[in-house]
C-alpha cells in the first residue's frame, strides 16, 4: 500500500491502527464510528453489517462499515463477546476548527476490562487474570475491574502447575495476560487442552523490575508497605498484580480508582477443590449441559442482588477451613433462619438495591450516565434501611456486617436533588440536571422557555397586524426561527417580511425581532448545556470520593445477602445446622439427604446415614448400578462443603471434622483428542489424589479400575484401597463391583462393608436406596439390563454365561504381605461383625428384613 496516495484522513486512520494492531478500530467520523480494511471485513461478517467502501487515494476503494456512536456499546459488547478488542478513537477537536479533525483512542475495551452493564452477567465476575513465572513459583492475579475485586495467590513447590490449573478452573477468567516462561506451561494445563480458558497473550508491561511493580503498588494504593495486603514477600505475585493494573491502565486511559485493595489469598485458609471435584460435585454448573440449572449453586441462591449472587459463587468455589470463621457464618444463618419477618424485610429490601459495585467501576471510570446516578441514589437510600433492619442482631457476624454498612443518606439525597427523575439516555442534549439543583441553570433554560410564550406572543399580534389567519411561526435546525404564510395569503405579506425559505405550500420568513429572540434561545440552550456538562463533572468528582464507602457498603450488604440466601433455603427445605469444629474428628450425618436430587426428584428421596472416623475411616460400598452409590457418596461430599460454607445442610443432624482437601474421582470421561483415554484419564486423577491427599482429606473414589480387564482392574483398585488405607489414612468413600475386596473388611485397617439394600421379585429386582452394613452378595447387572429393556433371548444367554463363569471361579487372591485369602466372599467374620452393630431397637423393619435376607445367603454360600 502506497501511503502517500492516502487522502490525510486515511493516513491518520492507519497510523493509528498502527499502535493497536491487535484491536478493532472504532474510528469515530462525525455521528458515526466507521471501521476500514481488514477491521471492516471481520466486524462486518461479526456485527452483520453491510460491508461498503470508501474512496481513500488508493486505486481501490477501503471497505468500510460503520454503526452510529449513539448504538455502539451494544456492537462493541458483541465484539468483545467474541473474543475481539476494541479500541476506541474519539474527535478531539470541533471539525472546522483545522483541516484536520485531531483524534485519539481514548479507551481499548478487552474481554477482561468490559465495564458495560449490557456485556455483563450481572451474576458473575469479569475476570482479567495475569499470570507471571520465574523458575521456582508462579504469581498469579486476577481482578473484576467493574467491581474493583483484586486478588494474588502464588502457586509454589512440585505441584505448582496442577494449583495453576485448578484456580483457572475455579476463576474462569475471560482474559489471561503472561510473560513468556508461561507460554511453556501451558502444554501440561488441562484447562488450556480443553480451550476451557482463553488464549494467553503476552504482556510485558512498563514495570519491569520487582522494585519497579512495588513502588508503582504502593503508590497506587496509597501505603508504605505491601505487608499491609500480607503480600510483602510474594515476589511473583507482586509482579503479576502490578502488570495487571499496568495493563488495566494502558487499555483504560485513566486511573481505576475503584480497586482500593489487594487481597492475598492463603491456600491454607480454604478446603482445596480440584477440577474434578467442582465438576463432579457439580457445585456451579451441571456436568451434562454445563449451566447453572442442576447444580449446588442453583440450589443455594436465593440472593436479592447482584453483589449477594457474585459472593455466593465465591462462598461456594472457597470453603472455609477456620472454625471460628465457619461457625460464625452458621450462627448468623441460624439467627436469620429463625426470624421469619426478619427474612421477609430484608429479602424486600434487598431487592430493590442495585448493582452499586458496578455502578462505582463506571464512576472510577468516569463512564456512568445520569440515568445510572439516579438509579444507584435510589440503591444508596435502602442501605440506611438494610442497616437498621439488623441494628438489634445477635450473632457476631450480623453485627460486623451492620458496623460495616456505612448510611449513604446524604449521598442518595444529593443524588436526588442533583439528577433530573427522566433524566435521558443520551446525554448530547442536556436535561439531565434536576430543576432546582443550580439556579444559573434555571434561568438559562427559563430563557428558553420565556423564548417559546415569546413566541406564541409573537405569532398571535402579527396575525392581528397583517390580517393573516393561517400565519405561524416554527424553527428547523438549518434555517433556525421563522414566520411561515402559505402561498394563498403572500399578498398580505407586509414589507418588513424578509424572505429566508420557499416550501412547495409556503415561504417562510424572518423580522428583526425574531432574529434577535433566536439568538438569545438558541445561545440559552447551548451555555444550558455546557454548564449541564460541568455541573455533572462536579457531580463525578464528589462521587469519586465516595467510592470507598460504597464499596464497604456493598460488600456487606453482599455477604448479607449471601447469609440471608442459605438461611431462607435451610427454612425452605428443613436443613440442620452442622456441628463443625477441630474437636469433632469424624464425619457422621444422620438422614442426609442429597440436596439437589432432592429437590428435582419427583420421587420422595430416601435419607442415609454416614459414619467415617478415624479408626474406621473407609467405606467399601457394594451394589448394582443405579441403585444410589454416586448418589451417596456425593452428598457426604456435599453435605461436607456445605458445612464448611457455613450453610446448614440436608440431614437429621451432622457432625463434620474439619477437611483441608476433597477429592472425588466420578463417573467416566475420556480426552481422545489429547491422546488419553477413558482409563487413563481415570489413573490420572487418582494419581493427583494419592500425590495431594492427607489423612484430614476426604476421598470418594467410585468404580476405580473398570476402563481395563477385569484381573488388571481389580489388583489396581485393592492396591490403590491399600496404598490410601497404609500411607494417606484419609476419610475414604469407595464404591466398586469387585466384590473380593469386601474380603478386605478386617484384613485392612479401617475398612468396614456397605451396601445398597435391595429388593429382589421373582427375577425382578426393586432399589431401595438404603446404604447398611455389609457387602452385596451380587452387582444385579442383567436385572439392570433387563430394566433398561435389553431382548429377553440376550438376557437369557447372560445368565448362562454368569452361572459359568461363577462356577470355574478361582476364589483366592493374594493380599500385600503374601498372605493368601481363601473364600473371598463376604465371610464369617463380616456376619458376626455386622451382628454385633445392629440396633434392634433402632432399625427400620425393610431394613432388618433385607439384612436378615442377606445374611442367611452369606451364611449358606
Amino acid at each position: 500500500m502506497d501511503k502517500n496516495k492516502l487522502s490525510p484522513m486515511m493516513r491518520q486512520y492507519l497510523e493509528t491502527k498502527q499502535e493497536y494492531p491487535d484491536a478493532i478500530l472504532f474510528y469515530r467520523l462525525g455521528d458515526f464510528y466507521e471501521m476500514f480494511f481488514e477491521d471492516a471485513v471481520v466486524a462486518s461478517r461479526i456485527l452483520e453489517l453491510t460491508l461498503t467502501g470508501r474512496d481513500c487515494g488508493l486505486d481501490k476503494r477501503a471497505p468500510m462499515c460503520g454503526v452510529p456512536y449513539h448504538a455502539a456499546k451494544s456492537y462493541i459488547a458483541k465484539l468483545v463477546d467474541n473474543g475481539y478488542k476494541v479500541a476506541i478513537c474519539e474527535q478531539m477537536t470541533e471539525p472546522g476548527v483545522a483541516k484536520l479533525v485531531e483524534r485519539e483512542v481514548i479507551q481499548v475495551v478487552t474481554p477482561g476490562t468490559v465495564l458495560e452493564s449490557e456485556a455483563l452477567d450481572s451474576s458473575t465476575n469479569n475476570f482479567l487474570l495475569s499470570i507471571f513465572a520465574d523458575d521456582k513459583n508462579i504469581g498469579v492475579c486476577y481482578s473484576d475491574i467493574s467491581t474493583g475485586l483484586l486478588e494474588m495467590t502464588e502457586c509454589t513447590g512440585d505441584n505448582a502447575v496442577k494449583l495453576l490449573d485448578d484456580i483457572l478452573i475455579r476463576v474462569h477468567p475471560k482474559e489471561i495476560i503472561v510473560n513468556e516462561p508461561v507460554l511453556e506451561l501451558c502444554s501440561q494445563l488441562t484447562c488450556v487442552k480443553n480451550s476451557y480458558v482463553p488464549a494467553f497473550e503476552v504482556y510485558e508491561g512498563k514495570h519491569k523490575t520487582l522494585a519497579d511493580c512495588k513502588d508503582f503498588l504502593k503508590e497506587h494504593f496509597k501505603v508504605q508497605s505491601l505487608s499491609v495486603f500480607d503480600a510483602d514477600n510474594k515476589k511473583q505475585g507482586i509482579i503479576a498484580t502490578a502488570k495487571l493494573l499496568d495493563y488495566v491502565f494502558e487499555t483504560q486511559k485513566r486511573s481505576i480508582t475503584n480497586i482500593k485493595k489487594l487481597v492475598t489469598i492463603k491456600d491454607e485458609n480454604y478446603v482445596h477443590l480440584d477440577v474434578a471435584a467442582i465438576r463432579n460435585l457439580e457445585l456451579t454448573e451441571n456436568m451434562s449441559l454445563r449451566k447453572k440449572y442442576g447444580s449446588l449453586l442453583w440450589l443455594l441462591d436465593q440472593t436479592k442482588t447482584c453483589m449477594g449472587a457474585r459472593q455466593l459463587r465465591s462462598y461456594i468455589d472457597r470453603p472455609l477451613k477456620n472454625s471460628r470463621e465457619i461457625n460464625d457464618r452458621l450462627d448468623a444463618v441460624d439467627e436469620l433462619r429463625q426470624n421469619y419477618i426478619l427474612r421477609e424485610n430484608l429479602q424486600e429490601a434487598l431487592s430493590t438495591v442495585g448493582d452499586i459495585e458496578r455502578r462505582c467501576g463506571k464512576i472510577s471510570a468516569n463512564t456512568i450516565l445520569p440515568k445510572e446516578l439516579f438509579s444507584l441514589a435510589g440503591s444508596l437510600a435502602r442501605v440506611a434501611e438494610i442497616k437498621n433492619l439488623i441494628i438489634g442482631s445477635k450473632s457476631k457476624l450480623l453485627k460486623k456486617l451492620y458496623n460495616q454498612i456505612i448510611d449513604m443518606t446524604d449521598v442518595a439525597e444529593y443524588l436526588k436533588s442533583a439528577i433530573s427523575s427522566d433524566a435521558p439516555a443520551v446525554m448530547k442534549d442536556g436535561g439531565y440536571i434536576a430543576a432546582g439543583f443550580s439556579e444559573e441553570l434555571d434561568n438559562l433554560r427559563n430563557a428558553k422557555e420565556y423564548g417559546k410564550v415569546w413566541l406564541a406572543n409573537l405569532e398571535q399580534s402579527e396575525k392581528e397586524k397583517t390580517g393573516i389567519k393561517n400565519l405561524k411561526t416554527g424553527y428547523n435546525r438549518v434555517f433556525g426561527y421563522y414566520i411561515e404564510v402559505t402561498n394563498g395569503s403572500l399578498a398580505n405579506v407586509p414589507d418588513y417580511y424578509i424572505r429566508k425559505q420557499t416550501t412547495t405550500t409556503a415561504e417562510r420568513f424572518i423580522i428583526p425581532e425574531l432574529k434577535e429572540m433566536e439568538y438569545k434561545i438558541l445561545s440559552s440552550t447551548e451555555e444550558a448545556i455546557k454548564l449541564e456538562n460541568q455541573i455533572y463533572s462536579q457531580i463525578k468528582l464528589k462521587m469519586q470520593e465516595r467510592i470507598g464507602d460504597m464499596l464497604e457498603s456493598s460488600s456487606a450488604i453482599a455477604n448479607l445477602d449471601c447469609l440471608l440466601s442459605l438461611a431462607v433455603v435451610a427454612a425452605k427445605n428443613n436443613y440442620v445446622k452442622p456441628v463443625i469444629n477441630e474437636n469433632v474428628n469424624h464425619i457422621k450425618i444422620v438422614a442426609g439427604r442429597h440436596p439437589v436430587v432432592e429437590v428435582m426428584s419427583k420421587a420422595d428421596f430416601v435419607p442415609n446415614d454416614c459414619d467415617i472416623d478415624e479408626e474406621n475411616n473407609t467405606m467399601l460400598i457394594t451394589g448394582p448400578n443405579m441403585a444410589g452409590k454416586s448418589t451417596f457418596m456425593r452428598q457426604v461430599a456435599i453435605i461436607t462443603l456445605m458445612a464448611h460454607i457455613g450453610s446448614f445442610v440436608p440431614a437429621q443432624s451432622a457432625e463434620i471434622c474439619i477437611v483441608d482437601r476433597i477429592f472425588t474421582r466420578v463417573g467416566a470421561t475420556d480426552e481422545l483428542a489429547f491422546g488419553q483415554s477413558t482409563f487413563m484419564v481415570e489413573m490420572n486423577e487418582v494419581a493427583n489424589i494419592l500425590s495431594n491427599a492427607t489423612n484430614k482429606s476426604l476421598i470418594l473414589l467410585d468404580e476405580v479400575g473398570r476402563g481395563t480387564s477385569t484381573y488388571d482392574g481389580l489388583s489396581i483398585a485393592w492396591a490403590i484401597l491399600e496404598y490410601i488405607s497404609k500411607h494417606i489414612k484419609a476419610k475414604t468413600m469407595f464404591s466398586t463391583h469387585y466384590h473380593e475386596l469386601t474380603s478386605l473388611e478386617g484384613e485392612l485397617e479401617g475398612v468396614k462393608n456397605y451396601k445398597v439394600m435391595v429388593k429382589e421379585f421373582g427375577g425382578d429386582v426393586m432399589f431401595l436406596h438404603k446404604i447398611g452394613r455389609g457387602s452385596a452378595n451380587r452387582s444385579f447387572g442383567i436385572e439392570v439390563a433387563k430394566l433398561a429393556g435389553l431382548p429377553e433371548e440376550l438376557l437369557v444367554r447372560a445368565k448362562q454365561i454368569l452361572e459359568y463363569q461363577e462356577s470355574n471361579k478361582n476364589d483366592t487372591i493374594i493380599t500385600e504381605t503374601g498372605k493368601i485369602v481363601e473364600n473371598i466372599k463376604p465371610n464369617e467374620r463380616e456376619v458376626l461383625n455386622i451382628l454385633k452393630e445392629l440396633d434392634i431397637n433402632n432399625i427400620p423393619p425393610i431394613v432388618a428384613f433385607t439384612t436378615l435376607a442377606d445374611l442367611i445367603e452369606k451364611i449358606k454360600k
